[in-house]
């Protein structure tokens, strides 16, 4: 590491945006199970996600949808359509950056 000086320091952190919006509980949890499954329906994920309310899955796909990392398309189901996630090209590029942390997080 190298010592400090007197010269102006540049943060080395990403746009604090991103970081509100990737650090909050359940977005990683909802991008990581797209990017796994593909194009998943609300229920599904919130099943998997043992302990998410529906108003907080919602509030969390809106603000993923919002960001470009989530799109919303209909899904065929027998009785009409309904609505499913998945992944824009930004997410799919998000999710690939978060497999070596989470395989650094699963390292014995």
């Amino acid at each position: 590491m190298s010592q400090s000086t007197d010269e102006a320091l540049v943060c080395p952190c990403p746009p604090f945006g991103l970081i509100d919006l990737v650090g909050k509980k359940w977005a990683m949890c909802v991008v990581s199970l797209l990017g796994r499954y593909g194009t998943v329906r609300f229920g599904p994920i919130q099943r998997c996600l043992t302990g998410v309310s529906p108003a907080t899955l919602t509030a969390t796909l809106r603000a993923l949808e919002k960001a470009g990392i989530v799109r919303r398309q209909p899904a065929p189901r027998p009785g009409g359509l309904v609505r499913a996630y998945a992944l824009t090209n930004s997410g799919l590029s998000l999710y690939q950056s978060l497999l070596p942390l989470a395989g650094w997080l699963n390292r014995p």
